[in-house]
């Protein structure tokens, strides 16, 4: 599979769940998932697995990835677990030694939703790698002192000139289509962004 891809892991009964792959290509054939057990059939698919001992998956599937490295900064933008599409993305940059920026935005609702990632501190001494946690609905006993707000709006602050960067967003279908509007809307060409959204869930032309 190419870093970016996704999976769909099979269950008893029921349609196959769709899990983008975390773990990037030269981890073999050892498959990293990011699983958020919210609701009924998620969990029930764990369990499933559990008791079998045995998960069955096909692949790959998605066709936002890195077959080819980039000639340019990469902007990802990734919303709860999407952050697993982006996981894959740059660990698979580190591997095959990327030198271009790589900025990654992971925004949450509350910050209790981010979720423990044990690269993280290691990809904080990176240096061509910039993370920003976002976090759009903060409460007050929360505790939270760091950015506040919408994707859009933190790459928007920061990027003047948004020409020349490879965009990948990972997210629901009103996610990334508000933040492509929101992009485009500040000078960024459509064709620069590249989500998963696009191709299972097209906007009405």
């Amino acid at each position: 599979y190419h870093a970016g891809q996704y999976l769909l892991l099979e269950r008893a009964g029921g349609r196959p769940a769709a899990f983008s792959i975390a773990s990037a290509p030269h981890a073999g054939r050892e498959l990293e998932l990011h699983i958020l057990a919210r609701d009924e059939a998620t969990r029930a698919l764990l369990d499933e697995i559990r008791a079998n001992g045995l998960a069955r998956v096909q692949l790959p599937f998605g066709d936002c990835h890195l077959a080819e490295l980039p000639a340019g900064p990469l902007l990802l933008l990734a919303a709860g677990t999407g952050l697993a599409q982006m996981h894959s993305l740059i660990e698979h940059c580190r591997a095959s030694g990327f030198a271009h920026p790589v900025h990654l935005y992971w925004g949450v609702r509350r910050p209790q939703d981010f979720y423990r990632l044990p690269v993280w501190e290691e990809w904080r001494s990176l240096p061509n790698l910039f993370l920003h946690p976002v976090v759009s609905d903060p409460q007050p006993d929360d505790g939270w002192s760091g950015r506040c707000g919408l994707l859009h709006q933190a790459v928007r602050a920061d990027f003047a000139d948004l020409r020349g960067l490879h965009v990948y967003a990972s997210g629901s279908p009103a996610m990334v289509y508000a933040t492509l509007d929101a992009l485009v809307e500040a000078g960024m060409d459509a064709h620069q962004m590249r989500a998963d959204v696009f191709a299972y869930a097209p906007r009405p032309a």
